[in-house]
């Protein structure tokens, strides 16, 4: 409101619709380059997020290429996996170690035996 009387004081009620005029489209340019500058800056935001996704996309191909060796063993892990939770097929039992490895203790029919 206090504007708006200044500009009458010192412009006149005769220039004072020019003088808004102008003032209206320097607004106008201004926000246009505050626009400009900002879709600018959301472009750059953009780029940088396709390529950091295209990077990502060229990360997850080349963990595609596994050596050789490494999917054999995944094969073989797999199937061993598959063997375990077959609950159609009767479980092997665990190999029973040698007696040279069960750390040197005697049975009791060892003990009886020197009596």
């Amino acid at each position: 409101m206090v504007i708006v009387l200044l500009a009458i004081i010192f412009v006149g009620p005769k220039d004072l619709p020019a003088l808004m005029r102008t003032v209206g489209q320097w607004i106008a340019r201004i926000r246009a380059m505050g626009n400009e500058f900002k879709s600018a800056f959301d472009d750059m935001g953009m780029d940088a997020e396709v390529a950091s996704i295209r990077r990502e996309i060229e990360e997850m191909k080349n963990l595609g290429k596994l050596d050789p060796e490494l999917d054999g063993e995944m094969k073989a892990l797999n199937a061993e996996l598959r063997e375990a939770t077959d609950l159609s097929s009767p479980h092997k039992p665990a190999p029973s170690k040698p007696k040279s490895e069960t750390d040197g203790a005697q049975s009791p029919e060892d003990t009886s035996s020197d009596d």
